[in-house]
């Protein structure tokens, strides 16, 4: 990895099993993971005063029992992480079910996500370029607290992604040992129902061996809510946009350039949320990547990092009527089997960023 100047995102390579790489990642993390916890409005104001209600508990304990007998490796990475940061188990798997419930609480004011959540993403593939551009917005409360970790399994996966403090890897954005690499943009569709939550459905991406696999894995059946998923193949050379919803999905093979926002575009007939920012950033990426004279890195950075809408900008500083920040922006290129992060606005600071190789 390549760190340039500018802010840093800190970086910690662990291995072991599932359990034990959870561990290390909450213990290394622990001070970052109570800040964030600590200040996450959404978890101390509505989850846990939900969680102590009836049907609270029970939807609690519905998810809990689905989890660990379909998704039994991460449950043990989320156990690590809890025991590592000495913080309550409860919390944790609360945190990492945001967006289920979030849903399930859509009609108690305040409590609903998709005013807080978002992303960008702007998608090339063209015979000269290949790549995936991504702004991570998330709560403020998030800011300076992300890490990019590397993992390195006992059963031989092996998988880099920026983390939020407490979350399983995967639903940012993060590339494997096997060329697959994606990133996730949340969508609000409803209603939300008690199945797989989409940040387990998102860690699966990273132990993906091929395209194909990956799709398979994120439009497995009995989903509880939905992600945006884009997804690339440094092997194939190919980028796929794909809509989950909790019943259906949609795969959309990128050509020229396409750009998403925090709304179903492709699934037109699914019933959702969608806000002011999703809709005028959708709007506005697109114009800027229709109009552009050529498609290039350049480009796709100057999309994520720009601010013309005063009230509901791309790169995002949670400035009213926004209460959204970017926290950092990312360029997948494909030909050059790289990644970079910017920590810093891409445009303003272009050479602050980590720049990591991807094979």
């Amino acid at each position: 990895m390549i760190l340039k100047t500018g802010k840093q995102i800190e970086q910690f390579e662990v291995s072991g099993g599932h359990y034990e790489v959870g561990l290390a990642i909450g213990s290394h993390f622990a001070r970052a993971i109570h800040r964030f916890f600590d200040n996450y409005e959404r978890l101390q104001r509505y989850f846990l005063p939900f969680y102590q209600t009836s049907t609270g508990m029970s939807c609690y304990q519905s998810f809990l029992d689905l989890h660990r007998a379909r998704f039994p490796a991460y449950m043990r990475e989320l156990e690590g992480i809890a025991e590592g940061a000495n913080r309550p188990f409860k919390e944790v798997f609360l945190v990492n079910l945001r967006g289920e419930f979030s849903g399930l609480l859509s009609t108690v004011p305040g409590a609903g996500e998709n005013g807080e959540e978002g992303c960008t993403d702007c998608l090339v593939l063209t015979a000269d370029a290949a790549l995936i551009g991504h702004n991570e917005d998330g709560s403020p409360a998030a800011a300076s607290h992300m890490y990019v970790i590397k993992v390195n399994l006992d059963s031989g996966s092996s998988f880099t992604a920026l983390s939020y403090p407490g979350f399983l890897p995967g639903n940012a954005f993060g590339y494997n040992a096997a060329g697959i690499l994606h990133t996730a943009d949340h969508v609000a569709p409803q209603p939300i129902k008690i199945g797989a939550g989409r940040h387990f459905l998102a860690r699966s991406l990273l132990e993906a061996g091929t395209l194909e696999e990956a799709v398979r894995n994120i439009t497995a059946p009995d989903r509880a809510s939905g992600f945006n998923y884009n997804i690339g193949s440094l092997s194939d050379r190919k980028i796929l946009s794909v809509e989950v919803s909790p019943e259906r999905h949609h795969i959309h093979e990128v050509r020229g350039c396409y750009t998403h926002t925090n709304h179903y575009i492709q699934l037109t007939d699914q019933k959702q949320e969608i806000t002011q920012s999703s809709q005028k950033r959708l709007t506005h990426s697109r114009a800027l990547g229709q109009t552009a004279p050529k498609l290039d890195a350049a480009i796709v950075l100057s999309v994520l990092g720009d601010r013309t809408d005063p009230d509901y900008p791309i790169h995002r500083d949670a400035s009213p009527p926004d209460d959204n920040a970017t926290l950092c922006s990312a360029l997948f290129d494909l030909d050059q089997c790289s990644l970079k992060i910017y920590p810093d606005h891409p445009l303003q600071q272009p050479d602050s960023f980590l720049e990591v190789k991807l094979i």
